[in-house]
């Protein structure tokens, strides 16, 4: 028996001018994760940026996915899993005016809701959330209504700090990204009443009832909740909610965070929708992180000079632990999950990710974890893209290699292992088992 996976990548962001086309590919892992193979690629709508969340229906018939301009791509599966060739990938606008940017409105994550007539997406630039019907039969999104949550101001202690050259070389206005809302993480809870929306812009885990109405239309949400403020050593004022995922029972959210390397989780009751904090906020770094992150001075080539940020998360089908990726750190972090909901580390804590700049994890079986590495050349070539980058170390055009690495999990203790099983391509995001 094998797993049916499928890894989207987009080719944009490198030092030297890229016209690749971003693809979306089909794999095969076998049962035990040490093999890994190619069995379909085909190519998503021309200019596809941040394809770097995606989403199965329940029968497995269709594949959604962000691409930038594009909003959400949705893929026809066939019976075996296979992308439906015969016609093209339907598009569906997720806002009524676009952004000019290349990434549009940026949409960064999507959800479908129980039922699977629903489907919520975090625009990150736009500082919104969409609400769209879904018509599985065409795989075609309706016009949304959109969420435009409230934003208190950029932390002071933000704004004492200068923007870094990367900041200021990608355009990014003063207290990026807590200068507004920008929502980033979407999920229903499994009994189908809420939306939670975790906002890394403005530091809050928001609650919506289901189905959307004034709370969401309005922005005043059913129950906000402000998440940890980020350590004093820190630059950022909030940890900055980045993804979240529930668990099967629908009692506990877990969170990770972007902005201070770490991971939590909350307590949720669905009869009210209301969230609390569980335990304390786990650093995603192991028990040398602080040092690590001490030793290295700012970089200006990042857009506010920090050496990590963090990405995915995944919880494991047996519900005993959360793994985060990190980029920067290159790793992924394993932690336990108590009776109550908290975390703490696993006793292997980290393991190196396979690559460079992880973005994401996903579970091919309860022993099976995928996480994608958007690079895996030369670690020192890069420098961030700027202005250190060194394009003679860099592997050529056409043949740089990102790469989806198969770790094995022992269910006992959490610990990852990889299985020698890598699948490379060029810019790998996203990775999504069936």
């Amino acid at each position: 028996m094998e797993h049916t996976v499928y890894a989207a990548a987009h080719c944009w962001g490198a030092p030297i001018p890229d016209p690749r086309t971003p693809t979306m590919s089909v794999l095969a892992v076998s049962a035990d994760g040490s093999a890994i193979r190619l069995v379909q690629q085909v190519e998503m709508p021309e200019g596809s940026l941040m394809p770097i969340s995606q989403a199965l229906d329940a029968a497995k018939t269709r594949l959604f996915t962000t691409a930038g301009t594009h909003g959400i791509v949705c893929f026809e599966l066939d019976g075996e899993g296979k992308i439906v060739t015969t016609s093209a990938p339907v598009c569906s606008a997720i806002t009524p005016e676009p952004l000019e940017t290349p990434y549009g409105v940026m949409p960064v994550d999507f959800c479908l809701d129980v039922s699977g007539k629903a489907g919520y997406t975090c625009n990150f630039l736009a500082g919104s959330v969409s609400a769209l019907a879904v018509d599985m039969e065409k795989g075609a999104l309706s016009e949304p209504q959109l969420c435009s949550p409230p934003h208190a101001g950029i932390p002071e202690k933000v704004l004492k700090i200068p923007p870094s050259a990367g900041a200021k070389a990608l355009g990014f206005p003063e207290g990026f990204p807590e200068d507004a809302s920008h929502p980033h993480g979407v999920a229903c809870d499994p009994s189908g009443k809420w939306l939670v929306m975790g906002d890394l812009g403005t530091n809050n885990m928001s609650v919506y009832s289901l189905p959307v109405g004034e709370s969401f239309t309005s922005g005043a949400a059913d129950f906000v909740l402000e998440a940890h403020k980020a350590a004093d050593a820190n630059r950022h004022g909030g940890g900055g909610p980045r993804q979240i995922v529930f668990a099967a029972d629908g009692k506990t959210l877990y969170c990770v965070s972007e902005l201070d390397h770490t991971v939590c989780s909350y307590s949720f009751d669905a009869a009210t929708g209301k969230m609390a904090e569980v335990g304390t906020p786990q650093t995603t770094l192991g028990p040398d992180g602080q040092a690590w992150l001490d030793s290295i001075p700012p970089l200006p080539h990042n857009y506010n000079a920090q050496p990590n940020y963090n990405s995915g998360i995944a919880i494991s089908p047996d519900g005993k632990h959360v793994y985060t990726t990190q980029r920067g750190a290159d790793s992924v972090a394993g932690f336990v999950v108590a009776a109550d909901g908290s975390l703490s580390p696993t006793s292997q804590a980290t393991v190196p990710s396979g690559g460079r700049t992880s973005w994401s994890a996903s579970f091919a079986s309860d022993t099976v974890l995928l996480v994608t590495n958007q690079y895996a050349d030369d670690p020192e070539a890069r420098k961030g893209g700027g202005p250190d980058a060194d394009p003679d170390r860099l592997a050529p055009l056409g043949k740089e290699p990102g790469n989806v690495t198969v770790f094995r999990r022992d269910p006992a203790t959490g610990a990852l292992t990889p299985t020698g099983a890598v699948w490379e391509a060029p810019h790998v995001l996203s990775v999504t088992a069936r």
